[in-house]
């Protein structure tokens, strides 16, 4: 996957999610841009919280965490983890992070690594491996 960190950091959703890396980054024009192919655009509340606000993204808002749409529970809890990582350590080191852990075998996307974890915790600690010098198998990262 060939990565340039300008442009993710550039695709990083008011939620927290990377648009440039999703699934379905063929088919939307991303939120921050006309968000005309977004599906979600018109009842995305982080998207419509933060515009009016003009915020970058919901690390950026002092009433995070809201537990609201993307961010409540049953949405994936890697979501907010996301958004805690950039509000702590920001948004160039939270694309450094993704893109080093990529070519260390730890994936981005659905049902991909950052996937199905337990807490906040545990994907921020899968982040954080981004600062480790060792490679990581997959049985290493599901171990989390």
């Amino acid at each position: 996957m060939e990565m340039n960190n300008k442009d993710l950091v550039e695709s990083i959703a008011y939620c927290g999610l990377v648009c440039s890396l999703c699934h379905l980054s063929t088919e939307c024009d991303f939120c921050k841009n006309s968000a005309i192919l977004c599906k979600r655009s018109e009842i995305c509340f982080q998207r419509n919280c933060c515009i009016p606000k003009g915020l970058e993204g919901c690390w950026e808002c002092t009433e995070f965490p809201c537990d609201k749409d993307m961010h409540a529970p049953p949405s994936d809890i890697k979501i907010k983890a996301f958004v805690t990582f950039i509000k702590t350590k920001g948004v160039e080191t939270f694309i450094d992070c993704l893109v080093k852990n990529e070519s260390k075998g730890i994936h981005y996307g659905l049902g991909k690594d950052y996937d199905g974890r337990e807490n906040e915790a545990e994907v921020i600690a899968l982040l954080e491996r981004c600062f480790s010098s060792v490679v990581f198998d997959s049985r290493d990262v599901k171990d989390i």
